[in-house]
């Protein structure tokens, strides 16, 4: 808890989230010993890890505790409390590229893997650490390498399938096949419209443990065709970066040939370019590093500029106008005034209970006016530097 506090304090817009499994690990230690200790824990993995709406969670936990007379328990009231940092349904609207704890812990550990054990020194650290991250940066290449030389095969004929196979790397392009396949157990229901936004009724077959059909799961999804933009409850796309079968199905339905630009994140482009990469390495090839070279004057040239601004606060508000005219342009959708999609989602929330949404985040800019916001942008910090005598 002392970690989370400093964390909230540094980062402001950090978001903490406790190991689910370590929680559903304590449920035996913690519970055991009731009367009607299957039937409590029965309902607990059912609406930790299946319901699909927060208001549903909510009152059949309460239910639960009276029902069985446990409305007591210190341990069930404190999880109860801090449910917004453990409940799949409360954490799923925030974007965790799709991790849980427990795959975050695995990948660090797996960095490590066969470079360092209990015996290593600090100095064989340092060295292996350098080891490790070539490796893995090797790896990086190689993955790139493949992407831009070799996909997988379509397997439907739906034109953006096509779209993201062009954009997407290979790994993320095989995840998103996987969406499509399950379009298959998706069927629609227009719901209603409210102007240019329609609200659909999705169905969804969700399955169970060794493929065995589970309970099918009624999703809401609102889809603004004037402007391009879709919305669905199952928050795939907030939580993971791919958008779902659900939104999938919509589109066929709709027609949609190009899926918008805003949910192709950036990070899964098989074109982006990793800022990590621009770092020089000691294994680096000298004939292969102007790039980074460039990068590391430009960063130079930067400082010297954030050290000057820094100097008076009048210098300091006219870098920091410059900056925001920059992230001013291509913002993402979290920064821009919401759209009627958004409107509505939250109208219709607000009437069945005071519950904040989730605004998916969307790290899409466009070129064009990445490169006018920089040319207007350096245009002024020469004018300004050249009247103060400044030159790098």
């Amino acid at each position: 808890m002392a970690i989370q506090g400093a964390v909230r304090l540094v980062f402001l817009n950090s978001h903490h989230r406790l190991y689910l499994w370590h929680i559903m690990k304590k449920v035996p230690e913690k519970l055991g010993g009731l009367n009607e200790y299957k039937a409590i824990k029965k309902i607990l993995k059912r609406i930790t890890y299946e319901v699909v709406d927060i208001h549903d969670f909510e009152d059949t936990y309460l239910k639960m505790m009276a029902e069985f007379n446990i409305d007591k328990n210190e341990w069930l009231n404190s999880l109860f409390k801090i449910r917004d940092r453990w409940a799949p349904i409360y954490v799923k609207g925030i974007f965790w590229v799709g991790m849980s704890a427990t795959q975050r812990s695995e990948s660090v550990n797996a960095f490590f893997d066969g470079y360092v054990g209990p015996t290593t020194s600090l100095k064989q650290f340092v060295e292996q650490y350098d080891n490790a991250l070539k490796s893995k940066i090797e790896k990086e290449n190689k993955a790139d390498f493949a992407s831009f030389n070799s996909c997988f095969p379509l397997i439907t004929d739906c034109y953006f399938e096509k779209q993201l196979q062009e954009a997407y790397t290979n790994e993320i392009f095989k995840l998103f096949q996987d969406e499509l396949r399950g379009m298959i157990y998706c069927n629609l229901t227009l719901n209603g419209s409210h102007g240019a936004v329609c609200s659909i009724q999705v169905s969804d077959i969700v399955k169970g443990k060794e493929c065995v059909l589970r309970k099918q799961v009624v999703y809401n999804v609102y889809y603004n065709e004037e402007e391009f933009d879709i919305k669905c409850s199952c928050q795939l796309f907030e939580f993971k970066g791919i958008i779902c079968r659900l939104i999938c199905k919509v589109f066929l339905e709709k027609n949609v040939k190009d899926i918008p630009s805003r949910y192709i994140l950036s990070r899964w482009r098989k074109n982006i370019k990793r800022m990590h990469t621009y770092v020089l390495n000691c294994y680096d090839d000298p004939q292969t590093s102007e790039e980074k070279q460039r990068y590391n004057k430009l960063c130079s040239h930067f400082t010297k500029a954030a050290e000057f601004g820094a100097e008076s606060n009048d210098k300091y508000i006219f870098l920091m106008k410059c900056v925001d005219e920059v992230r001013s342009k291509g913002r993402p959708p979290s920064k821009r005034k919401k759209s009627k999609v958004e409107e509505i989602i939250i109208r219709n929330k607000k009437k069945k209970a005071q519950t904040k949404g989730h605004v998916a985040q969307d790290d899409h800019c466009t070129q064009e006016s990445v490169v006018l916001g920089l040319t207007m942008w350096m245009e002024k910090l020469t004018r300004f530097w050249g009247s103060q005598g400044f030159v790098f």
